[in-house]
């Protein structure tokens, strides 16, 4: 009976030696897996973040931040921060958190390049809000012109390489990798159609992109981007100056202007086309997709001249010789005038009734 008795003691203790690492690794499988964040957030990790500013940052969206620490240290995270856009679900788990940050498994954004972007430090300003590097390591490169040959641009053509669009992209993009990015989306857009279209219209993909950009000051009316392309392919094949209102208003660098007038014709600049034959040195802004493809399909037309229409849609009239623009010229302000007449009209009928 003794040995019997002794026996059930050793497997007793069997038992409790087997059953506490198990107990070990239960109390880790739960620690790990505890479902840990209070609500989805986004989490942004800077370069050089250490684990105390980690958790300031982090602290407030964990539920349990000492089963989060603990998990942490076991898996070195401290030693192994990777900086980064993470985007938290609501209740994941410790070590999903944990693994994230540790080996860098980012969550991708949308970063919007819309709009009209006149300068590489309009792009610049937008990027350095919405991305980890700053406006100015985004200027260093865009300036950088022994970089940007190696994309086939220059400072004054770099915003060729930029098409208007929403692009996926980590937070911690470079500014370099960005650029690439970009020529990358550039040389997809030119397809051999599209070099085709050019050649066959005498124009490098250069002077493509800084007549779509001028296309594109002109308007926002994408059916009539092939008939305006017409009229300035017209004149530069004519040795016309181009005579482009929206040259002269990046001339001179002042953007609010609503109406050229004669004093901002002398500006004196390359891009001020009232004085300078041929097209400005690069774009005066990034040229769309669809301002592109107005260039590449411009219409076969002989119109030399255009001016805005009268009805005030947008639209615009479209003339071969001056006595035609001057008409259409004098149709617009007498609209212009009309306009006007019916607002003082309506502003004085609205004084009356106060």
């Amino acid at each position: 009976m003794a040995k019997k008795s002794q026996w059930k003691k050793w497997i007793l203790l069997l038992l409790v030696i087997l059953a506490v690492p198990a107990c070990i690794g239960l109390y880790r499988f739960l620690q790990q897996n505890k479902k840990n964040i209070a609500h989805k957030t986004v989490l942004y990790v800077r370069q050089g973040t250490d684990f105390n500013t980690l958790m300031d940052s982090l602290e407030r969206h964990l539920i349990d931040i000492k089963s989060f620490v603990k998990v942490a240290n076991r898996e070195q995270l401290p030693s192994h921060i990777h900086p980064g856009r993470y985007v938290l679900d609501s209740l994941a788990s410790n070590i999903q958190v944990v693994r994230n940050i540790k080996y860098g498994y980012q969550s991708p954004l949308m970063v919007p390049i819309s709009g009209r972007i006149r300068h590489a430090k309009n792009l610049a300003a937008r990027l350095g809000k919405r991305l980890m590097a700053d406006s100015t390591e985004f200027m260093e490169v865009f300036t950088d012109n022994d970089y940007l040959q190696t994309l086939g641009v220059d400072t004054a053509n770099v915003l060729s390489l930029i098409i208007p669009e929403s692009y996926e992209f980590y937070w911690t993009v470079t500014p370099k990798d960005f650029l690439e990015r970009m020529k990358k989306e550039y040389d997809k857009f030119w397809t051999d159609e599209r070099k085709q279209k050019a050649k066959k219209l005498g124009l490098s993909q250069k002077d493509v992109s800084i007549l779509a950009s001028i296309v594109y000051g002109e308007s926002n009316y994408v059916p009539e981007y092939p008939r305006i392309a017409s009229v300035y392919h017209n004149r530069l094949k004519k040795g016309w100056k181009l005579g482009a209102d929206p040259t002269v208003i990046y001339a001179t660098g002042d953007f609010t202007i609503t109406r050229v007038l004669k004093k901002h014709l002398e500006t004196d600049s390359p891009y001020n086309t009232y004085k300078v034959y041929g097209l400005p040195p690069g774009p005066i802004m990034a040229p769309t997709k669809d301002c592109l493809d107005g260039v590449l399909n411009e219409e076969n037309t002989d119109f030399m001249f255009f001016c805005a229409s009268p009805k005030f849609n947008g639209t615009h009239r479209f003339a071969r010789n001056e006595r035609e623009h001057f008409a259409n010229a004098r149709a617009y302000r007498q609209g212009l005038d009309s306009l006007n007449r019916a607002k003082a009209t309506r502003a004085a009928a609205e004084a009356a009734t106060k």
